[in-house]
């Protein structure tokens, strides 16, 4: 299938329900956006390549991105629905990233934010992340939605990932594994994911006090210097758009909260070269070998949301964003999001034949060599598709 018929099939889905003006607005900003590979409305409207002056054009998307009647939680819902069928048994992962906004100084409620590519403060709207990996590694995004602590409706970033997940939930099928890193290691971070009742593994600091199998309390950085690995498993990691065969050896035991009496397993994993092991939590209780390698896959595939956040982030030009209020700012990011996830659904329809022609397209130095995370390449050789064939 041609990208441009299927961004029309796909904005078609995405727009039911919507006014016939709204749903030639979601049109623009999908194709302005996936062709101009920039959330900025200028480069968006120089992508329609109308008639009028830009000035014009660039005024009604401003228009058409502050209209009360674009019904957001709606193309949510039927972009969810969509990608459902891929995502049954995939690993989702959630997450934290940020917009830095380091010049922008009027932008509505900026807040201070951590940027961890740099390791600094700066000031910008944190962004809440979900994304899912299936068995072959293709992405499907989930959830992506920036929020401030300075906006009035703000109350928790807590409060922030219990919507988020509830939203997503009933797409995400029951056979899917949770994954978050060490920032979600908290009492109300574990009761969200276990009200919404998933399979979760959550990454360990090593300071939680907890009660071991012999009875006594400890911190599970100590209980896991004690925790045998007696079974091997092997992952790839990739540097350089090369894979690398990386073994370990595994282990768990299980582990009580004194808070609530409930049993957790702990899996602790020891790489060649790391020092300290790697220890995740989960409410899988099983001891079955291969249903603790199944976790830590889980656990290893979630580094791949950080590629499809510095995707948006890059291929998009995120950080680039100029909407003067929250709401366009929020709005922004939702069409930059369904973009990326019009990418990640032609790259699961469109078949390797139809998949080979289009990364054709964008000229590469290794045009037949499969990168490991093909959307970047993919996201240039579908804007020259799109912009041959026209809006």
């Amino acid at each position: 299938m041609q990208p441009s018929k299927m961004l029309q099939f796909f904005t078609e889905r995405v727009a039911i329900g919507q006014t016939k003006p709204m749903t030639g607005f979601i049109r623009d900003m999908l194709f302005g956006i996936a062709t101009g590979r920039s959330t900025m409305l200028s480069e968006i409207g120089r992508s329609l390549g109308e008639q009028a002056d830009l000035i014009t054009t660039e005024m009604r998307l401003s228009r058409n991105l502050a209209n009360t009647s674009l019904r957001e939680s709606s193309m949510r819902k039927l972009y969810l629905q969509t990608v459902r069928p891929y995502v049954e048994d995939a690993v989702v992962a959630l997450d934290f990233s940020e917009i830095r906004k380091e010049y922008s100084g009027k932008q509505e409620w900026l807040c201070g934010i951590w940027d961890d590519s740099r390791g600094e403060k700066a000031r910008g709207y944190w962004l809440l992340n979900i994304e899912a990996i299936d068995g072959k590694g293709r992405h499907f995004p989930l959830w992506l939605e920036p929020f401030s602590q300075n906006a009035p409706e703000y109350k928790s970033q807590a409060l922030v990932v219990e919507n988020g997940i509830r939203q997503v939930r009933q797409y995400a099928g029951d056979r899917c594994t949770w994954v978050l890193d060490r920032g979600f290691d908290g009492a109300s971070y574990l009761a969200i994911l276990e009200a919404a009742r998933l399979t979760y593994c959550v990454r360990q600091v090593g300071k939680r006090r907890v009660i071991g199998e012999d009875g006594r309390a400890a911190l599970t950085a100590e209980i896991a210097a004690t925790v045998e690995t007696p079974h091997l498993g092997h992952w790839r990691v990739v540097r350089k758009g090369r894979e690398y065969p990386t073994f370990f050896h595994y282990g768990s035991c299980l582990v009580t909260f004194p808070q609530d009496g409930k049993q957790r397993r702990l899996i602790v994993v020891r790489m060649g070269g790391q020092r300290q092991p790697l220890m995740l939590l989960t409410n899988d209780l099983s001891a079955k070998p291969l249903a603790l390698l199944r976790v830590v896959i889980a656990y290893f595939k979630r580094w791949g949301i950080e590629e499809g956040t510095r995707l948006v982030k890059q291929i998009f030009d995120l950080e680039n964003v100029r909407a003067m209020s929250f709401a366009g700012i929020r709005r922004v990011v939702l069409f930059a999001y369904l973009a990326y996830g019009f990418l990640c659904l032609f790259a699961r329809r469109a078949g390797k034949a139809a998949l080979r022609a289009v990364l054709r397209l964008y000229k590469s130095f290794l045009p037949d060599a499969p990168p490991h995370f093909i959307y970047y390449r993919l996201a240039c050789a579908v804007a020259v598709a799109l912009m041959r064939a026209g809006p």
